[in-house]
C-alpha cells in the first residue's frame, strides 16, 4: 500500500500528533486534579481556586503569545475552548466537594 508523502510529513503528521496528545492531556487533566480538588475542597477550596486562577492567567498569556506568533486568532479558539472546559471542571469540582464532602485524600490535624 502506497502512502502519500503528505500523510507522513507536513500538516497530516502534525494533526495526528496533536490529536493523540490531546487525548493524553484530556485524560491526565480530567482524571487527577479535578477529582482531588473535589475530595479536598472542604479544607482547601480557597487555595485550589487561587492556583486555578494563576494557571488560567498563565494560559491566557501563552494563548496571546501564540496568536502573535501565528498572526491569527486560531490559537485563541483552541486555547479558549480548552480554558473554558478547565474553568468549568474546576468550578464544578470545588462546588461538588463543598456541597457533599466525601472522604478526603489528606489527613488534617
Amino acid at each position: 500500500m502506497d502512502v502519500p508523502a503528505s500523510v507522513m510529513t507536513g500538516t497530516r503528521m502534525l494533526t495526528v500528533a496533536v490529536a493523540a496528545e490531546m487525548v493524553y492531556q484530556l485524560v491526565g487533566s480530567n482524571m487527577s486534579s479535578p477529582q482531588t480538588a473535589e475530595l479536598n475542597a472542604g479544607a482547601r477550596a480557597p487555595t485550589i481556586q487561587k492556583w486555578v486562577n494563576i494557571t488560567n492567567a498563565e494560559a491566557v498569556g501563552w494563548i496571546a503569545f501564540l496568536c502573535v506568533l501565528d498572526r491569527s486568532w486560531w490559537p485563541a479558539l483552541g486555547g479558549g475552548l480548552a480554558l473554558a472546559g478547565m474553568v468549568a471542571k474546576y468550578h464544578y469540582a470545588i462546588q461538588s466537594g463543598l456541597k457533599s464532602p466525601g472522604q478526603s485524600t489528606e489527613q488534617y490535624r
